[in-house]
């Protein structure tokens, strides 16, 4: 059973061969009976004007095209049959290994992947070291290369009875050496990825976020367009440069119709280089308050205190003033406060010295540069007004919004206390001078005349 299986899967593959196989033949017949391998010679000039005479007077209906009978297609199927079947007798033996060889190899591939895996995740601790993570990375890469290898190797006595099937499948086994090559690539990358983000996120080091995620992604980018042009370029033998070339063209077109997408990856490297946030940072761009969320070729993506997400095109980051709060680590909060007319000076001294028992050392100590200031600003039209400028020890939405709740109340508290009025928008109109009653107008009509007589 087993070997009429095997023999059934190689009359499969020999129909698939088959536009190989008739060369196949032809050389190997003529080189039993001369010992010599032919040389094809190029046709002549007079057989292409004689091949295109006689399309040509087909076309031109001067001869008729030629019929094939059921018994001249029946001859020549088993003509082409009989060939195959040749060659099978003749490669047989190839076959037979190449195939043993590559289920052999297949099983050895896919134990020693399990066996690799099991090993790392037999023990946690193991995958938090750099070789074993390592290992994990190019294992699969590695040993796909070398399983493939080992089949192209047994491949190559059944390619070389086919040698117009030759030169396309070695083209195709350098093609996938080379993709798996990229794979193994993009597992370094996204390995140098993860050691870099555990390295940015120690407090001893000048590297962000930011940068290992714009860098991850031009890493990739490059390795891709390379992996593509070494294929086309060096197994394909296309004209890359050709291409190129034609593309710079239509890229000029391009490059103009999509200004603003250029300005924006220009602003992406101002970012990159310029390092104004980190992503998580809290920063005010324009109007928008917010975290950053993720920085990208074209956008940054801010979310706002009530759970908006903006897209800030890079192009306008890189040209207005960005204020980095988390840079800092406090929050300023500034107002005015205001006292109604009629409070003293020594109150006015009063209600200062009591914002600054509130303000001072707030939820901590304050760093010298970070110190309240509080100050009668003005005499305004409505109160007399006190500044007051604070730096609440916070970077979080909820944390300042319960800090400044807790310094309200704790205001309204001591000014009370105190018997201090704060003040609210008053109009006060003060009329002045002497006030002369005109008399009642004079009737109209009928009843003023007869009033009047």
């Amino acid at each position: 059973m087993l070997r009429r299986a095997v023999s059934a899967f190689l009359l499969c593959f020999a129909v698939f061969l088959a536009s190989g196989v008739e060369t196949a033949e032809l050389l190997g017949d003529a080189g039993a009976e001369s010992g010599k391998t032919e040389v094809r010679k190029p046709e002549t000039p007079e057989k292409k004007d004689q091949t295109v005479s006689d399309i040509d007077r087909i076309l031109s209906g001067q001869e008729a095209l030629p019929v094939l009978n059921e018994e001249k297609i029946a001859e020549n199927m088993h003509e082409r049959f009989a060939k195959m079947r040749r060659w099978l007798d003749r490669e047989k033996d190839a076959l037979l290994t190449f195939l043993i060889a590559s289920g052999i190899s297949i099983l050895i591939g896919a134990g020693l992947a399990f066996g690799i895996r099991r090993l790392i995740s037999y023990n946690d601790a193991q995958k938090r070291k750099m070789r074993w993570q390592f290992i994990a990375a190019l294992s699969g890469p590695l040993i796909l290369m070398v399983v493939s290898g080992v089949i192209f190797l047994f491949l190559l006595p059944v390619l070389h009875s086919l040698p117009e099937l030759y030169p396309l499948d070695a083209r195709l086994f350098f093609t996938w050496l080379t993709l798996l090559a990229a794979w193994a690539g993009f597992q370094l990358i996204t390995l140098f990825d993860l050691k870099m983000r555990a390295f940015a996120k120690r407090p001893d080091n000048n590297l962000d976020a930011l940068m290992i995620d714009i860098t991850r992604k031009l890493l990739k980018i490059t390795l891709a367009v390379v992996t593509v042009f070494f294929i086309g370029q060096s197994i394909f033998q296309l004209n890359i440069t050709t291409l190129l070339a034609g593309a710079g063209v239509a890229g000029l077109a391009v490059a103009f119709a999509s200004r603003e997408t250029l300005s924006n990856f220009f602003g992406t490297l101002v970012i990159i280089l310029d390092r104004p946030f980190r992503i998580g940072d809290r920063v005010q761009i324009g109007e928008v308050d917010g975290i950053v969320q993720t920085v990208g070729m074209r956008s940054t993506r801010i979310l706002t205190a009530n759970e908006s997400l903006f897209s800030i095109p890079n192009s306008r980051i890189a040209e207005v003033p960005v204020e980095n709060i988390s840079n800092c680590g406090v929050i300023r909060y500034s107002f005015v406060l205001g006292l109604v007319y009629g409070t003293t000076a020594d109150q006015m001294e009063q209600a200062m010295q009591l914002l600054h028992g509130i303000a001072d050392n707030f939820k901590g100590q304050d760093a010298p540069a970070y110190k309240p200031r509080i100050f009668f600003e003005a005499l305004g039209s409505s109160a007399l007004n006190i500044r007051i400028i604070m730096w609440l020890k916070t970077t979080s939405y909820v944390v300042e919004e319960q800090l400044r709740t807790e310094v309200n109340l704790a205001i309204v508290r001591k000014f009370t206390e105190a018997g201090l009025s704060l003040a609210f928008t008053t109009v006060t109109s003060n009329l002045t001078g002497s006030i002369q009653l005109l008399p009642p107008p004079a009737p109209s009509g009928a009843a003023g005349a007869a009033k009047q007589g």
